[in-house]
């Protein structure tokens, strides 16, 4: 079980118009900002940091009102969480750099190439689904186990529903792991805003349709919230696709070694 709390790791706070932003940041290297999903944080790198600590400057930070961040005073959207982003790099003073989104943070990757093009190397784009019908849109909106203002009862009952979700969206590996996940969740839980009406109600297709550099879609087979990936890569002219075996929703605290070879792949192949 891996966590931020390796000493070795440099932590630190930025304030910015929207609250202070907790990063964290280790290694020397190429730059590589990696942008947790809604309700995480992120701890949700960890695991990459003994693999690929050694050949790049990790960089991560956590969302306004997730982890160790500010809560802000209204329900923030994609381009606010992305020019939180932005902060985060220009503090670091980092001119270029790759970026690996997870779910909705492949929206916030996404947007902020769309933002600001040559500032990025390559682009990974890890849990992001293809088009989607407007009533696949709709459904999967309406399934997601989200609540504003979510209240946790006395029994226990809505915690151990969560918990049994996430053993099953987590298929393949040490219970720890899917802990550290949980736990992410839980605290998200407690803050005044969830991130994924925001994330949710982004358009990307401008952004989307922008993308020139060097592209790659990750998906977890057993992904439950992925679909239609593929179709994609009719659209990132520059992309390539790499699904991972029996990986799910959160494949990062469960395949950490096996991710950071396909990270540590795409990055250093030649364009």
């Amino acid at each position: 079980m891996l966590t931020t709390t390796n000493p070795q790791i440099e932590k630190g706070y930025i304030k910015s118009t929207l609250g202070k932003i907790h990063y964290w940041t280790i290694g020397k290297g190429d730059a590589l900002l990696l942008i947790h999903q809604s309700s995480s944080s992120g701890e949700e790198y960890a695991g990459l940091i003994p693999y690929l600590s050694n050949k790049y400057q990790l960089i991560s930070f956590d969302w306004l009102g997730h982890g160790n961040s500010d809560d802000p005073e209204h329900e923030l959207g994609v381009e606010e969480y992305t020019k939180a982003a932005l902060v985060v790099l220009d503090h670091l003073n980092i001119q270029k750099c790759s970026i690996l989104g997870h779910h909705g943070g492949a929206l916030l990757a996404m947007n902020v190439t769309y933002l600001q093009p040559n500032r990025v190397h390559k682009l990974l784009l890890s849990g992001t689904s293809g088009p989607k019908t407007k009533e696949e849109a709709e459904a999967f909106k309406n399934n997601l186990p989200i609540k504003r203002h979510q209240e946790i009862e006395k029994d226990g009952q809505s915690i151990l529903d969560t918990w049994k979700r996430y053993i099953q969206y987590i298929p393949d590996t040490d219970t720890k792991n899917v802990m550290i996940a949980f736990i992410n969740n839980l605290h998200a839980k407690l803050r005044p805003y969830d991130a994924h009406y925001g994330v949710l109600n982004w358009d990307r297709n401008l952004a989307l349709k922008s993308l020139k550099c060097p592209v790659l879609l990750i998906q977890g087979e057993q992904d439950v919230f992925v679909s239609h990936q593929e179709k994609l890569l009719d659209i990132i002219p520059n992309s390539e696709r790499k699904v991972l075996a029996n990986a799910g929703a959160f494949l990062f605290f469960e395949k950490p070694k096996e991710c950071s070879a396909l990270i540590h792949s795409f990055l250093t192949k030649t364009i």
